[in-house]
């Protein structure tokens, strides 16, 4: 496989970067690790005319803490240095953790964390050559009108990204920049239910960093994910799960699911579900099988849609389960 023709920048500053998304002639892309964007390059399934690498931006790549504000780390950061960084594996390890369960370590090297949270959705019937897409109709994602997996008017592709649900559980903001103003907004906002354009309007801005809130460094969190291989493979499944207590009984209870849909999916346990309960068998049957009516996996992974769907309770309740 061969990647396509295209320009490549390497602007030194996120001002420079900016200018060059705004300006630039051919469909710009920002290149971060490029784990994810060069392979859908070579299979022709995107071909943007210039590439905006963000490797040579120092801003992008700092990581540090304010007792106030919280844990803020930059959108270059590699998910290998996550795995390792002192101060994340002390603030907020559930990170670390999930950022070790990426593809392997070669790809955690190169990877970025601001890369791997704006990672393209993933379908069968999509991830393909440009020659098998010959031998198909063109289906959403594809720019034609239809879907190979169910009926419907929108694209079902999968969104497979690990460090997502965890800090969408752990309510994380995002700072974007672009040339008309800056804006912080939170993570899950990024998200639209589109497989084919599964992002919410990030033409011309630049992701800069993610920021953890103070309070929920105190929460308690983990990530799990199901699949085929120990290593390499994508999430067929994955649960992010923070829990906050306040005298054994809970306080605030938040389950992020990835591989399962179009967009990461946040579901918030408060009211009489959870709130004001004690963490027992129970309420963690009740959580897992209310995880369980909300996953709705399609067969458009490898894997089977059922197993899958059962892996979403399973490993919420493995999890809770650590918590007791």
């Amino acid at each position: 496989m061969i990647l396509p023709h295209f320009t490549h920048h390497t602007p030194g500053t996120v001002q420079d970067c900016i200018k060059i998304l705004t300006e630039a002639e051919y469909k710009p892309q920002i290149l971060a690790g490029g784990s994810d964007l060069l392979v859908r390059m070579k299979l022709g399934l995107t071909t943007p005319g210039e590439l905006v690498s963000l490797s040579n931006m120092d801003e992008l790549q700092e990581i540090s803490c304010d007792p106030k504000r919280g844990l803020t780390i930059g959108a270059g950061v590699t998910l290998a240095r996550l795995v390792s960084d002192p101060l994340v594996n002390e603030k907020c390890p559930v990170i670390a953790r999930a950022a070790d369960l990426v593809a392997t370590k070669q790809v955690r090297n190169i990877a970025t964390l601001g890369g791997n949270i704006l990672q393209n959705t993933r379908c069968r019937y999509y991830n393909r050559s440009a020659e098998w897409g010959k031998a198909v109709a063109p289906c959403y994602k594809r720019g034609g009108e239809l879907c190979h997996v169910i009926a419907g008017k929108r694209c079902f592709a999968v969104y497979q990204g690990d460090l997502a649900p965890v800090l969408i559980a752990l309510q994380a903001t995002v700072r974007l920049l672009s040339k008309e103003k800056d804006i912080e907004v939170d993570l899950e906002s990024l998200y639209s239910k589109d497989g084919a354009a599964p992002f919410n309007d990030l033409k011309g801005r630049l992701l800069e960093q993610i920021t953890i809130p103070a309070p929920s460094l105190t929460c308690r969190s983990d990530y799990k994910k199901y699949r085929l291989r120990e290593g390499i493979d994508f999430p067929l499944a994955g649960v992010a799960v923070t829990l906050k207590e306040k005298h054994g009984f809970v306080e605030d209870l938040r389950v992020c699911l990835t591989g399962v849909a179009s967009r990461p999916v946040l579901l918030t346990f408060n009211g009489e579900t959870a709130v004001g309960k004690p963490l027992n068998q129970n309420l963690i049957k009740e959580v897992g099988q209310m995880v369980y009516a909300a996953a709705r996996p399609l067969p458009n992974l490898e894997g089977e849609p059922s197993r899958r769907r059962a892996m979403t309770r399973i490993l919420t309740e493995d999890i809770l389960t650590s918590f007791m």
